[in-house]
């Protein structure tokens, strides 16, 4: 290990230990003030960069012809593990930067060691394994990035046929899901096209979804489509439920039917200002009962 003064124009642009997207040089803009003296490059023998790939960006948009570097002698999987832990530490990692790395390191590093040194949030199964090079394409690539798609869903889409999961990803490239959110969806896009015989793409068109984007909480309005979809006589008993409590409800009622509609009852809860207004109203419902 060496501190060296660093040439840009000697630079080995051989990406083997990059995986950073997207590339946001501004975010190395304030780490000389934090680390001052620490040099923000690091390189292997060959001087391709093993950490520091967008802080090349910054510098050659600043300008700059040299930097101060570190030169260490690693394998590349130690080097891919190093680049992997400082940018963890640093600025966090998205989903996709993560499977990126995985892409690299497993042809070179047991899986064992991989998510121990890595420390992983997510197994690296099989499924994951036998699917990473979609994950790694367009259109997963953009949703993988924003956090707007989580892996638990991001495999269920990958095991759907085309059409279905390129209706669900430009669903989620268009609005904001948690990830309770997406398994919801996921599950009553499914139930609701073994149901009609239909493809989740011919779900999406059917159920207006993407004319509810322009609506006040999305999230909301879509999943609520897709539950009309799912339960249409449940809807259709709810919806004649909330419009009927809107008529009969006055402000201090609150009317409340059984789950699913088990039965007829209905719960009635009267909200009274003080005990002498709930007085009177407790005197006349002892005269009704």
């Amino acid at each position: 290990m060496r501190e060296i003064e660093l040439r840009l124009s000697d630079i080995n642009l051989d990406d083997v230990y990059a995986f950073s997207y997207p590339h946001l040089p501004e975010r190395y803009a304030g780490l000389q003030e934090k680390f001052p003296g620490l040099p923000l490059l690091v390189i292997d023998r060959a001087q391709r960069v093993v950490s520091g790939h967008d802080y090349r960006l910054l510098l050659r948009q600043r300008g700059e012809t040299q930097a101060p570097a570190l030169q260490l002698d690693l394998s590349v999987p130690d080097a891919l593990l190093l680049n992997y832990n400082i940018l963890h530490c640093l600025f966090g990692l998205n989903l996709y930067e993560k499977l990126m790395f995985i892409k690299k390191i497993t042809p070179l590093c047991p899986i064992e060691d991989i998510q121990r040194r890595a420390e992983l949030n997510f197994a690296l199964s099989a499924h994951l394994l036998e699917n990473l090079d979609m994950l790694l394409t367009e259109p997963f690539r953009f949703c993988l990035a924003t956090g707007r798609l989580g892996l638990k869903a991001a495999l269920r889409l990958a095991d759907m046929p085309e059409e279905d999961r390129l209706a669900m990803i430009a669903l989620l490239r268009a609005c904001r899901f948690s990830e309770n959110q997406q398994a919801q969806l996921i599950q009553l896009l499914e139930e609701t096209a073994f149901r009609e015989k239909n493809s989740w793409a011919g779900i999406v068109a059917a159920s207006g979804l993407t004319a509810l984007l322009q609506r006040e909480m999305p999230q909301k309005k879509i999943i609520e489509a897709l539950q009309a979809a799912r339960y249409p006589a449940y809807s259709r008993m709810e919806n004649d439920w909330n419009l009927w409590q809107k008529k009969m409800a006055p402000k201090n009622v609150v009317l409340t039917h059984t789950p699913l509609f088990a039965n007829e009852e209905i719960q009635i809860i009267l909200t009274a200002k003080n005990m002498a207004a709930a007085e009177k109203v407790l005197a006349k419902l002892k005269k009704l009962f």
